[in-house]
C-alpha cells in the first residue's frame, strides 16, 4: 500500500499506541477525583502539560487546553475570544473549521473582513496589515500551513509587521498542519495569541487536540459543566489520549529535521515526475496549485489536470492500493469543488480536476515512481472519457 494522504490523517506510531494502551489499563481513574488513584492520574496529566509546554517553548502565561481535535480548538478560540463583538478577518483559504466558524459569527451579527485582495497566492501579504488595522479588525485568523496548498504564513514575519502596523490585532494560527512539519520558533509566542494542534496529524491518536493560547485574554467556554481545565473546557479529560499525544509530539519534534529533508526529496521527485509526464503527453497539462517556493511546505503538493476529474482518478489509483486526497478530509464527501481552490482563483472544473498529495514519515522515494507510473496509466485510460469536457 502507498499512502499519500497524510494531511487528512496519519498512521499511529506503534510507540504512541503502546503508551495509550498502557495508560488505558493503568490510568482508568478519573483525574478529577481526590483519592490516590485519581491524583496519580492527575499528576501524569500535569507532567504531560509541562512536557508539551517545554517542547514548544511556551511562556508561563500561555495555557494548554486539551480538546477533541483541531477543529474544536479553532472554534474555541475564534468563538471564545472573537465572538460577535470583535471584527474578525481571514484570507478565505483556511480550513472549514475556521471558515464555517467565522461564517456562523457573521450570521449572528458579527463583523468580518475578507482579505482575498490582501493575499499573495495562498498566503497573506504582510504589507496589507496597515489596511487591516484601519478596518478595525481585532482578530486575524490564518493557517500556519495551508491544509490543501502547503503555503506557509510565517508568524514571525507577520507578527513583526503587525506589532508596527496593527498593534491591536490579535493573531490566531491554525497550526494543525504545522506541528511536526516545520520548526516552531520560540519567538512565535511573542506574536500569536492562539495556536491549534491535533494528534492524528502527527502519527498520534484521533480524538485529541489542543488550543494553546495567551491566558491573559478572556476566553468564553463553549462547553459548560465540571469546570475542568480551569473552567475553559469542561468534560472528562481523556488522559490516555493526551499521554499518547504528548509522545507523538516528542517523536515528531525529535525527527523533524530528518522528515523535513525527506519531504523535500519526495516533493522534488513528484514534481519532476509530473512535469516529465506532462512534457511527454500533449493531452496532459499539469498545473501546480501549490506555490513551489521558499514559503511552501513540501509535505503537501496540490495539482490539477483538466479535463479528467480528480475523484475518478483517486478511485482508479485506489484499485492499485495507492491512496491520495482531493483536499480537506472534512469536506471530501461533498460533491462541491474545493472552496480553497475556488477562492484561490481556479475555475470549478480546474478545482474538480485536482489531487492533493501529502507525505508522512513512512513514505519513501520509490513510492513516487510507482505513483507516477500508475497516474500516467490511469490518466491515459480516462482521458478519452473526459476530453469533450475541457470547458472551464
Amino acid at each position: 500500500m502507498i499512502y499519500f494522504d497524510n494531511a487528512a490523517t496519519t498512521r499511529i506510531d506503534p510507540q504512541v499506541a503502546s503508551v495509550i494502551t498502557d495508560s488505558m489499563v493503568k490510568d482508568f481513574a478519573n483525574s478529577g477525583t481526590v483519592y490516590r488513584l485519581g491524583l496519580d492520574v492527575k499528576r501524569k496529566l500535569e507532567t504531560a502539560e509541562e512536557e508539551i509546554a517545554q517542547m514548544l517553548y511556551l511562556p508561563a502565561h500561555f495555557r494548554i487546553i486539551f480538546t477533541s481535535c483541531g477543529s474544536e480548538a479553532n472554534n474555541l478560540f475564534i468563538k471564545g475570544y472573537g465572538g460577535i463583538k470583535k471584527k474578525i478577518a481571514s484570507l478565505g483559504l483556511e480550513h472549514s473549521s475556521v471558515l464555517e466558524t467565522t461564517n456562523f459569527l457573521r450570521q449572528e451579527g458579527g463583523e468580518f473582513l475578507d482579505l482575498s485582495e490582501f493575499r499573495i497566492g495562498g498566503r497573506l501579504d504582510p504589507s496589507s496589515l496597515k489596511k487591516i488595522f484601519d478596518s478595525n479588525v481585532k482578530l486575524l485568523c490564518l493557517s500556519h500551513i495551508n491544509n490543501e496548498l502547503g503555503s506557509i504564513n510565517d508568524p514571525l514575519q507577520i507578527g513583526n509587521k503587525a506589532k508596527v502596523e496593527a498593534p491591536r490585532v490579535k493573531l490566531f494560527f491554525d497550526g494543525v498542519q504545522g506541528l511536526g512539519k516545520i520548526s516552531i520558533n520560540r519567538e512565535i509566542w511573542d506574536y500569536a495569541s492562539g495556536y491549534s494542534i491535533s494528534g492524528h496529524k502527527i502519527n498520534g491518536p484521533k480524538g485529541v487536540g489542543a488550543l494553546i493560547y495567551d491566558s491573559r485574554l478572556p476566553l468564553t467556554p463553549m462547553i459548560h459543566g465540571g469546570k475542568q481545565q480551569s473552567g475553559v473546557r469542561s468534560g472528562t479529560i481523556p488522559v490516555p489520549l493526551i499521554l499518547g499525544f504528548t509522545e507523538a509530539i516528542k517523536i515528531a519534534l525529535r525527527d523533524l529535521e530528518v522528515n523535513e529533508a525527506l519531504y523535500k526529496k519526495l516533493s522534488q521527485k513528484l514534481i519532476g515526475g509530473l512535469k516529465e509526464l506532462s512534457d511527454k503527453n500533449p493531452d496532459l497539462q499539469i498545473q501546480f496549485n501549490s506555490e513551489i517556493d521558499e514559503d511552501w511546505c513540501p509535505s503537501i503538493v496540490n495539482f490539477s489536470f483538466v479535463p479528467v476529474e480528480g475523484e475518478v482518478v483517486l478511485h482508479h489509483l485506489e484499485e492499485s492500493d495507492i491512496f491520495v486526497g482531493l483536499g480537506s478530509a472534512c469536506s471530501a464527501r461533498s460533491k462541491e469543488p474545493s472552496k480553497i481552490l475556488l477562492n484561490l482563483g481556479l475555475s470549478p472544473n480546474e478545482a474538480r480536476c485536482s489531487l492533493r498529495i501529502s507525505f508522512g514519515p513512512g513514505n519513501r522515494l520509490e513510492e513516487i515512481d510507482s505513483f507516477i507510473k500508475e497516474f500516467d496509466r490511469v490518466y491515459k485510460a480516462l482521458y478519452p472519457l473526459f476530453r469533450n469536457k475541457k470547458g472551464r
